[in-house]
């Protein structure tokens, strides 16, 4: 079986570095994708059509597209700027969107199969206060991977998410910073941990291997158990 590739989005750290690992050790070949990608990776502004398009043809063929770049800050309601809403949808959903289509059009330009997998949130479904641009981004992003997977299955590529919960990335670090913050998470979880870089990054593998090859618009929650209580 020929070597599959797979481009990560927000590859550099935290939950992307994550899929970039486990899938390099699954076989894939991966390409790192950041705004500083390092040495081996490759330069990706994710709210740029233009710059998607520069760095699939900068890498070559690809079978797959990892969506994980995001971002979070907080900001009450009424405090919230245009500027702030902007810069978290630009980059959370719009970013997804162009990566989605950006693979699209390149396997179809190539008449190949071939699978993206999204990064949503369990705050999706279990909102949180001072973070409604965030929890919005998110929530737009299962919406769109159900809409994307119906269009992509007449042409084999297959579209899902990935719902983390609590984290330990670079993202949640400021929070567990905050006294009593781990304790209120880890009791609020129903397996009383906060999960590693690694949980997440294993459901995307599994979604994008030929074991999930009937599965396409689900939106796989690794939390914990968070969801369910």
């Amino acid at each position: 079986m020929a070597v599959r590739k797979v481009l990560v989005s927000g590859g550099r750290s935290g939950i992307g570095a994550a899929c970039c690992e486990v899938l390099a050790g699954a076989g894939w070949q991966v390409v790192a994708a950041d705004l500083d990608p390092g040495p081996q990776g490759v330069t990706l502004d994710v709210r740029d059509p233009a710059a998607w398009t520069a760095a699939i043809d900068a890498v070559g063929p690809l079978d797959a597209v990892v969506n994980c770049a995001g971002i979070r800050t907080r900001a009450g309601l009424v405090d919230l700027t245009l500027d702030q809403w902007d810069q978290v949808v630009s980059t959370n959903l719009t970013g997804t969107f162009l990566g989605t289509q950006a693979l699209f059009r390149h396997l179809m330009d190539a008449a190949r199969p071939g699978g993206v997998v999204n990064m949503a949130s369990v705050n999706f479904q279990s909102a949180v206060p001072g973070q409604a641009h965030y929890v919005a981004s998110k929530a737009a992003v299962v919406a769109f991977t159900k809409a994307a997977a119906i269009e992509g299955a007449p042409l084999g590529i297959r579209v899902n998410a990935v719902a983390p919960g609590a984290i330990h990335t670079p993202m949640l670090e400021q929070r567990l910073a905050e006294p009593g913050q781990r304790e209120w998470l880890e009791e609020r979880i129903p397996l009383h941990r906060i999960g590693a870089p690694g949980d997440p990054a294993r459901a995307v593998e599994f979604l994008l291997s030929d074991a999930a090859s009937y599965i396409t618009g689900v939106t796989l929650p690794v939390d914990g158990g968070w969801l369910a209580s």
